[in-house]
């Protein structure tokens, strides 16, 4: 059956478009022309895109880049240590590099956006149908979409024939949706409410539809979340935020270090001549500047990276990894994420009302029911095409038996389902007699019957059952699921007239469909919320499913749930987090959620699949994609792809991150504390001692830094996981990298460290009396020996959890940096290029014991503190991120 209405002004020819009687001539040639060239192609504008160059500079003029750019030309041309030049301008390029690559990916997101737009449409021009390129449609063209068809721009429908439309890729919608003439077109509606109107990227999955369009390119639903896309600017994660900060304060501090470094000597007179003042200031500079930091947290990162690819979670961006350990707030969508996105029948009801799973239906329901399952249904299973609803039905049925049943039961006649009349029906033969079969909604198909099936046969339909039935039907309809009403009966020769027929049917029962929750998915909602993170779902289903999903995977149930018309009349809540559903969501309001999100400080993890959950994946901290089921576009703007579709995935990769986070803390602290130790043994001799001269010789401070800010370093950036990491909360929003406790606690171990590097140079020299050689040869050999030892204070980790022995890389890193240095000490060659002597044994005893001192008194310290401390295995107040705390010395 079919609605008309009133089509474009053009006159009526009589034409028939597509087997519907279209008497309209749509747009002439030429009026088509001129408004395409007034308002532009039907296509989705280009990504705007900087030119390599521009790209490259910019990355180059960050400050961790420009301070690295520094040391290495200082190392380079100045100090000549072009290894270590070289070295550091690769960890810059390479940086750059990740980071151009990443660029890519929004472009590649609005790319994988314009591959849903249809390549072409079926349009009545000048009274005639004609196949035009989708690209050439213009406001005001009457199109023509059939089953199957990509929908190629927004249409006010003005003729429907049974259409219905699968828009999960622009609404979230897992149930294909019904459409009609006069229905809601209104552009400030939810996307999902627009039942008068086809959007574009969307495809028709029955039925046929006419109409005229509304919006092309920019100006349709597609184009508006391709503009979503080029607004959202990604922002830096929370680490990279934090390591330029960290930057930058360090450069300063070089700079600092450098002036009164050289105002120490040259006021001392320590060194001979301005040349000598100037290296040993470049050099306390040099070391002054982490440079192995850069080089680390790449590796760090990119070992998670890996290890995530392990667990089924493929990252895009490198930062991202570390971004879901500060993840506060995970906001999921609800189709394809916590759901299967497929259609399944979940029960059926026999005319007593009683509800069984299908696999565990009596057998005789099964019997009544099977026909009218699989005969009255056009779907297929091989391949699986048709209607997602009829397909679901067909469940259980192998492709082969399904042909083999219905080759056994010819149909024989029929009336196909409408919106008007909403059931579909079909005589078949069964038993080599006609038999009709009835499927529909359960109002209407239940007012026709007046006999039901029952174990013991048929009987009467009482009104009781039937408003039972009734109940049953609206009560599982209002937990988000379909319900169709099943009914039969026996005739004695096939009707002229189906529609006549179908009355004083026999109900068969109910039939529940549903798009099921994962089976994963109630462990992986209680591990996300007990891991400290807020759960929200925001989707754009009907609130009824998203209240019953919600409910049915354990979500807490914080606040009442909020429609998109809630948020359009009175604006999301003040605190968006305190509410758990969201449901009815266009793509701007799943923007504007997350966008509150972050203005209040929160880190927010987004997860979702389809094409209106794009500008908000871009915009969240970490985007989340499902691999499996999910769009290009959603893939294209996440951070991070899950290729299961496993909430517990996520679950793993936070734990990844919180990890990688940890161990960054570690190496920053690691790195800090040694080189401030290093410019504070430096200047202090100086100024106690200073006719003993230039401490630390220029080359003898770089070779510090490589063995220290290299494999050391490196091993600490794959420290394994403290055990209790998940049982911590996430950190703070907006807790800086290094607070003011934080430098205090690494300002004293650097004292300490300092404390024991001077007293060796004093014990040597004052009590001793060896030589300036051999005083600076234990001051070297103390200072390496020392640092390493501390590596091994800062893999304590939190609160002791993490035992010593764990890391076999530190003590491999540790035993190749100690025989290096006994080698450049003990080495003939070696000892005129570092200016270093062997030392006596009284030497070596002094070398080695002041430089087991410091780390072993910090240990101990660390261990006491650790006892004396808050009970549990997890970081106390000060140390709420497995970085080093504060201890009392």
């Amino acid at each position: 059956m079919t609605d008309t209405a009133n089509g474009p002004t053009g006159g009526a020819v009589g034409a028939h478009v597509g087997g519907v009687a279209a008497a309209v001539a749509g747009l002439t040639t030429a009026e088509a022309d001129r408004r395409l060239a007034e308002v532009g192609p039907n296509a989705l504008p280009p990504a705007r895109r900087a030119s390599l160059l521009a790209r490259t500079g910019r990355e180059l003029r960050e400050p961790m880049a420009v301070l690295l750019l520094g040391a290495a030309a200082v190392s380079g041309i100045w100090l000549g240590e072009v290894v270590d030049a070289v070295a550091i301008a690769v960890i810059v390029l390479l940086n750059a590099v990740i980071s151009l690559v990443q660029q890519g990916r929004a472009e590649r997101a609005l790319e994988a956006l314009q591959a849903l737009e249809a390549p072409s449409a079926v349009v009545v021009r000048d009274g005639v149908r004609r196949v035009v390129p989708a690209v050439e449609l213009v406001p005001g063209d009457w199109v023509v979409v059939q089953a199957g068809d990509r929908v190629p721009a927004d249409v006010e429908l003005r003729r429907t024939d049974v259409v219905e439309v699968d828009e999960s890729v622009l609404t979230g919608e897992s149930l294909p949706v019904a459409k009609r003439t006069g229905g809601t077109t209104d552009p400030d509606s939810p996307l999902g409410d627009r039942d008068g109107m086809l959007l574009a990227g969307t495809l028709l999955t029955r039925g046929l539809a006419e109409g005229e369009v509304a919006g092309t390119g920019p100006r349709s639903a597609l184009g508006a979340i391709a503009a979503g896309l080029h607004a959202v600017r990604q922002e830096p994660s929370p680490l990279q935020v934090q390591l330029t900060d960290l930057s930058r304060r360090l450069g300063l501090a070089a700079l600092l270090v450098a002036i009164g470094t050289a105002a120490v000597i040259s006021l001392t007179g320590a060194a001979e001549g301005a040349e000598e003042v100037f290296l040993v200031a470049v050099a306390l500079a040099v070391a002054a500047v982490p440079e192995g930091l850069a080089a680390v947290t790449t590796v760090a990162l990119a070992l998670g990276v890996a290890r995530m690819a392990g667990h089924g979670a493929i990252v895009r961006r490198l930062p991202a990894v570390e971004t879901l350990g500060s993840t506060d707030v995970l906001v999921i969508d609800k189709t394809g994420t916590v759901t299967e996105n497929r259609m399944s029948m979940a029960a059926l009801v026999d005319a007593a009302g009683v509800v069984t799973a299908p696999s565990d239906a009596p057998g005789w329901l099964r019997e009544s029911a099977d026909p009218v399952l699989v005969l009255c249904n056009d779907a297929s299973t091989d391949p699986p095409v048709g209607d997602p609803t009829e397909r679901a039905l067909l469940a259980g049925w192998t492709p082969g038996a399904v042909e083999r049943y219905r080759l056994a039961h010819p149909r024989l006649g029929g009336e196909p389902f409408t919106s008007e009349r909403r059931r579909m029906s079909v005589v078949a033969n069964v038993d080599a007699r006609p038999v009709l079969l009835v499927k529909g909604a359960p109002e209407v198909v239940l007012r026709r019957c007046t006999e039901a099936i029952g174990e013991g046969g048929t009987g009467r339909l009482t009104d009781a059952q039937r408003r039972d039935l009734l109940d049953v039907a609206d009560s599982r309809a209002a937990r988000g699921e379909r319900v169709l009403a099943l009914a039969r009966r026996q005739l004695t020769a096939v009707p002229d007239d189906v529609e006549a027929a179908e009355q004083d049917l026999c109900v068969v029962g109910l039939v529940v469909l549903r798009d099921p929750p994962r089976a994963s998915a109630a462990d992986s909602v209680a591990a996300v919320q007990s891991c400290g993170m807020r759960l929200i779902m925001a989707t754009g289903d009907h609130p009824a499913t998203a209240r019953s999903i919600a409910a049915e995977v354990g979500m807490d149930g914080r606040g009442d749930l909020l429609t998109g018309a809630d948020v359009r009349a009175h604006g999301l809540p003040a605190d968006p987090a305190e509410t758990s559903v969201y449901a009815r969501l266009d793509p701007h309001q799943k923007l504007a959620l997350v966008s509150q999100l972050r203005d209040q400080g929160h880190v927010v993890a987004m997860t979702g699949d389809g094409v209106n959950d794009a500008p908000a994946l871009r915009l969240a901290d970490i985007g989340v994609a499902l691999g499996a089921t999910g769009s290009d576009v959603a893939r294209e703007a996440a951070d991070l792809v899950i290729t299961d579709d496993d909430l517990a995935t996520i679950v793993t990769a936070v734990r990844e991150g919180r990890g990688i986070y940890d161990n960054i803390r570690k190496v920053v602290d690691y790195l800090v504390t040694s080189n401030l130790s290093e410019i504070t043994t430096v200047v202090t001799v100086l100024i106690v001692l200073p006719s003993f001269g230039v401490p630390l010789l220029p080359l003898q401070l770089l070779w510090i830094n490589l063995l220290t800010d290299g494999l050391p370093a490196l091993a600490l950036g794959v420290d394994p996981h403290d055990p209790a990491i998940m049982r911590r909360p996430p950190r703070p929003a907006g807790a800086r990298f290094l607070d003011w406790a934080h430098v205090r606690g690494m300002a004293s171990h650097a004292v300490v460290l300092s404390a024991s590097a001077v007293a060796s140079v004093l014990l040597a020299r004052l009590v001793l009396d060896l030589s300036v050689a051999e005083s600076r040869t234990v001051l070297f050999t103390n200072v390496v020996l020392a640092q390493i030892l501390y590596a091994f204070v800062v893999h304590r980790g939190t609160r002791g959890s993490v035992a010593p022995t764990v890391n076999r890389w530190l003590w491999l890193a540790a035993g190749s940096a100690v025989a290096l240095q006994v080698l450049i000490v003990l080495l003939p060659a070696a000892q005129p290029v570092f200016d270093t002597v062997a030392p006596s044994a009284a030497g070596w005893l002094l070398a080695l014991g002041s430089g087991v001192v410091a780390p072993a008194l910090l240990a101990t310290s660390r261990r006491i503190g650790d006892r004396c401390g808050p009970k549990g295995s997890g970081p106390g107040p000060a140390d709420r991120s497995g970085g080093i705390p504060h201890i009392p010395l």
